[in-house]
């Protein structure tokens, strides 16, 4: 009986009923204990790298939309400047021009 432990010491329990502590048992422990903090401190990193970048992409949002704005301003200030009517009004007051008649035009052609 010498040679096979006894149900006693196969579960790392002494006689009067407390537990005996094993070093393999506190490895254990401290691993687990090392692993969860270092999971939780990888969930407080993620989480704060995920506000970064929301906060970064609230503010593209708004510059887009700010750029988006100021580009239909000045389509319209360039359909504005760039119109016919303007031109040809512009053309004649500044510059004393005038429509030709249409025996006064000339067609060249290549």
């Amino acid at each position: 009986m010498a040679k096979s432990k006894s149900n006693v010491e196969e579960k790392n329990i002494s006689t009067d009923g407390s537990v005996v502590s094993s070093p393999k048992a506190w490895l254990l422990v401290g691993m687990a204990a090392l692993f969860m903090l270092v999971s939780a401190f990888g969930v407080i990193y993620s989480t704060y790298q995920t506000r970064k970048l929301i906060a970064e992409f609230q503010y593209l949002q708004n510059q887009r939309n700010e750029l988006q704005t100021e580009w239909g301003q000045l389509l319209l200030e360039q359909s504005t400047w760039g119109s016919f009517n303007r031109v040809e009004r512009l053309a004649s007051k500044k510059l004393n021009m005038k429509v030709p008649e249409p025996q006064q035009v000339v067609m060249i052609s290549q």
